[in-house]
């Protein structure tokens, strides 16, 4: 026998009712290997790369847009407290990153109130060590193409859209998480991601994670596997692709 856990996460959250559970700590806990997107060690160098790949000197992203779009993305940076100089030298996809962050930060939602930073935080106490499932340099690549079908001008226009519904969609969000409502969750993703997008972020890196773990996996052996609670569920799901390739499926 061998067994996998799967918990879904959410990365941020706003609610201290938003709570890692005594079964997953239990179960946690009883394994023999945790994975995780990412470990911290992995994570702390992605803040770093994230800058190396994601500014340049020229051209500027103001030169790119019209005057009424940079003069409405420079209104929305100084909310956030950036500095317009700064983010004239960033590639869109890091713009749309870092206005993301430091907007739902503005608005309560905060990474060490989201399931992976108490997974982690749990997994340190518990002394169980965490294996990734993808380098810093993996992630920071799958966020600079996720949207790269876009132009600059389209990038920007789709970023300050975001802006207008992403906090009352993470709210939404985090109650569906709270209920265990996996269909109404990926029912969200399937309506606020385009295709491309859904490629990049989930369906190519569900099925490298598949490889990945399927390889670890030993007899007599309890895996748990902590990743976005989008990556578990549709058709190339993380859940869909186990049982495909033979596993049963049981919902905890």
């Amino acid at each position: 026998w061998l067994v996998l856990w799967l918990l879904g996460t959410i990365h941020l959250a706003a609610q201290s009712s938003t709570e890692l559970t005594t079964k997953a700590k239990e179960a946690i806990s009883n394994s023999d290997r945790l994975w995780m997107e990412i470990t911290k060690d992995e994570l702390n160098r992605s803040s770093d790369l994230l800058f190396q790949h994601g500014l340049h000197d020229y051209p500027y992203l103001k030169e790119q847009l019209t005057e009424e779009l940079w003069n409405e993305l420079a209104a929305l940076i100084a909310r956030v407290g950036l500095a317009p100089t700064v983010v004239q030298r960033m590639e869109p996809w890091l713009v749309e990153y870092i206005v993301m962050v430091l907007w739902l930060r503005s608005e309560g939602f905060d990474s060490h109130q989201g399931i992976d930073y108490q997974v982690m935080r749990f997994a340190a106490v518990d002394a169980t060590e965490i294996s990734g499932l993808e380098t810093a340099e993996e992630q920071v690549a799958v966020l600079s193409h996720a949207r790269s079908d876009l132009s600059v001008e389209e990038h920007i226009k789709s970023t300050l859209q975001q802006l207008t519904s992403i906090s009352a969609e993470l709210a939404e969000l985090e109650q569906d998480w709270q209920k265990g409502d996996l269909d109404s969750i990926w029912q969200k993703v399937k309506e606020q991601l385009p295709a491309y997008t859904q490629h990049i972020l989930l369906v190519e890196r569900n099925q490298n994670w598949l490889r990945k773990v399927r390889a670890e996996l030993k007899e007599n052996e309890q895996h748990f596997m902590a990743v976005g609670a989008a990556h578990l569920a549709g058709e190339q799901g993380m859940l869909a692709l186990f049982e495909r390739s033979g596993a049963t499926v049981t919902k905890h």
